[in-house]
């Protein structure tokens, strides 16, 4: 069933560039209060904050946030409680890459990788549940759908992040907790190239607001949304 999404309160991390961006942006469009969080772009979500507000955004805050820095965590939970009174919807969207092939990688590329992209996403949602009321969306990656050519230590952990999507969703049968899966998306991350990242943040808005069939637990797949505004 679809909700109105005006006056929701939202979370996105990873928001000063590329989907991160655009989502808070789309939330922003749709009158929600938004919460952007960034890890070293402070001037680039500063900005989209204020982009927020222009959009109609009755309230938008840009707040560092290095998800794998546990201080750093309770931190962000502690600004929303006292911000914003609590949270409706949660989009973890940060998350970090080294192109290098497995072998190439140092011990600290996957400490940082498993750190951000899969005990990040875990700790922020950890911290975060007590105050949320609606949903989590995780922004997942085609790559684990299918065997993939991308470095096999973020695969891990999007298929790591995939599976803790899942399991959630049993214990917290209250929320609706989904996995959003782009495929080569056009951001710094990808030299951007690949899809608009507009097009990812229409279609985590749309889950967020109920208005895709997907029950919670699952997997939302971009390669089966086309022009995500004409769905």
């Amino acid at each position: 069933m679809a909700i109105d999404l005006a006056g929701r309160r939202v979370l996105v991390t990873g928001a000063s560039l590329g989907i991160g961006r655009e989502t808070a942006l789309a939330f922003a469009a749709a009158h929600c209060r938004v919460v952007l969080t960034y890890r070293e772009h402070r001037t680039e979500a500063e900005e989209a904050a204020r982009r927020c507000l222009g959009l109609g955004a009755a309230q938008a805050e840009a707040v560092q946030l290095d998800q794998s820095d546990e201080r750093s965590v309770v931190a962000l939970a502690d600004f929303v409680r006292d911000r914003f009174g609590g949270l409706d919807v949660l989009v973890n969207n940060a998350g970090v890459i080294s192109w290098q092939p497995f072998r190439e990688q140092t011990p600290t590329d996957l400490d940082e990788q498993v750190g951000v992209n899969l005990l990040g996403v875990m700790k922020v949602t950890w911290h975060l549940l007590p105050l949320l009321t609606d949903a989590v969306v995780v922004v997942g990656s085609t790559a684990s759908l299918h065997s993939s050519h991308t470095p096999p230590p973020y695969v891990a952990t999007k298929w790591g992040v995939r599976g803790f999507v899942k399991a959630l969703a049993v214990e917290y049968p209250g929320l609706r907790i989904v996995a959003v899966h782009p495929t080569v998306t056009a951001t710094r991350m990808n030299d951007m190239r690949g899809m608009a990242p507009e097009r990812v943040a229409r279609v985590i808005v749309r889950v967020a607001a109920g208005e895709i069939d997907v029950e919670s637990g699952g997997d939302v797949d971009l390669r089966d949304h086309g022009d995500a505004s004409a769905d």
